[in-house]
């Protein structure tokens, strides 16, 4: 051997690695496109199948759709209004309660607690 070649430098294993990963990715780079442009077009394709499909299903159902909230909307009425009814009630009689609780003066009507004395 000789003393005056240029001392080579350690192989580095993770570069050369990455290298080749990264030449191998550039490889299958166009593959990889061209295989999810068939695959968007498909997709496409089918959707465009389907919506004649889904818009005939929905104008089919629709008279149903509306059948049915011309229906219920009566009764939701109804259970409002029974609710809001129930909400005065339970208002007035809160507001009773508290009136009995304090007469016109400023102290509380009953004494919670042992009597002073």
């Amino acid at each position: 051997m000789n003393e005056e070649s240029e001392p080579q430098e350690p192989r580095d294993a993770l570069r050369e690695l990455q290298a080749r990963v990264d030449a191998a990715l550039e490889e299958v780079r166009p593959k990889i496109r061209k295989a999810l442009e068939e695959l968007d077009s498909k997709v496409d394709a089918a959707v465009a199948e389907l919506k004649p499909k889904v818009r005939s299903a929905r104008e089919k159902m629709q008279p149903r759709v509306d059948q049915f909230v011309s229906e219920m909307e009566p009764r939701l009425d109804t259970l409002l209004q029974r609710l809001q009814t129930k909400i005065e009630e339970l208002r007035r009689d809160l507001e009773a309660r508290a009136e009995r609780r304090r007469p016109d003066s400023d102290e509380p009507a009953g004494q919670i607690g042992p009597p002073e004395g």
